[in-house]
């Protein structure tokens, strides 16, 4: 595990880089593009079905870790309109641009907080999910705080990350010029599906992990064209070996006193 005083310097980091880029992240990223709209509602899908599976249709407390401009966040909150969500991010800036895009979201508390010190009461939150966040964290340290605040007894968690066995994934967090080119943070690496149970399992947690998007938007080709692309190769997922190749991860999390 990383020594307290670096895990606070690289959060600093990142909190910095977040903030210089606040006004222009949902361009950054291409949240107007109708492939990325599709990825995100596929995303906030397969986390609905995950929660919803689990817990059915209770009335739930949600923590979103590393909520960014609060896109997949107001998705989240219209499809669960009963539950209440606490959605936190390191960037205050960023906080700000995801309050104002979510403002006619009633049922969501937006929080300028770090993911290794939430403050919320043991045991709280019934699911911790994040898009896109635990590869910006110390998984160590993150796992410790996420145990404690996640119900003891019935807690979940689901993630969506990169995935560094993706060869252009490793191609962009391993190049300076590439990361600066896409708007990543200078220390973010990604999630290697082979150790993630691991670090999770060390806190008596079950954890699986799946694969998808096998294909790079490709820009010269009509958005549709790559939604038909992200279809075709869904099976790929279920090959040997090549199913450790997507570009993205889902880490589904159970408490193992829910799997007894």
């Amino acid at each position: 595990m990383l020594r307290k005083e670096t895990i606070h310097s690289l959060e600093l980091q990142e909190k910095r880089h977040f903030d210089n880029m606040a006004d222009l992240y949902d361009f950054n990223y291409g949240y107007g593009n109708y492939f990325t709209q599709y990825k995100i509602d596929k995303k906030v899908s397969e986390f609905i079905n995950f929660v919803v599976r689990n817990k059915k249709n209770k009335r739930l407390r949600i923590l979103e870790c590393g909520c960014g401009t609060g896109e997949y966040t107001r998705k989240i909150a219209k499809i669960l309109p009963k539950s209440d969500i606490v959605a936190i991010d390191i960037s205050n800036r960023i906080i700000e641009v995801a309050k104002s895009k979510c403002k006619s979201c009633k049922n969501v508390t937006f929080l300028n907080a770090s993911a290794y010190s939430i403050p919320y009461p043991s045991g709280y939150f019934d699911v911790v999910c994040g898009f896109y966040f635990l590869h910006h964290v110390s998984l160590e340290r993150f796992a410790c705080e996420m145990d404690r605040v996640l119900d003891k007894d019935n807690g979940i968690a689901f993630f969506y990350e990169p995935n560094i066995l993706n060869p252009v994934v490793y191609l962009i967090k391993s190049n300076k010029f590439l990361k600066d080119k896409f708007g990543d943070s200078p220390d973010e690496w990604a999630i290697n599906p082979l150790k993630i149970g691991g670090i999770f399992g060390r806190k008596n947690f079950g954890v699986n992990v799946s694969t998808s998007e096998f294909v790079f938007p490709i820009g010269i080709i009509p958005s549709k064209w790559n939604v038909f692309l992200d279809r075709l190769t869904l099976c790929f997922a279920k090959l040997p070996l090549v199913k450790y190749l997507g570009g993205s991860l889902a880490v589904s999390i159970i408490r193992r006193s829910c799997l007894e």
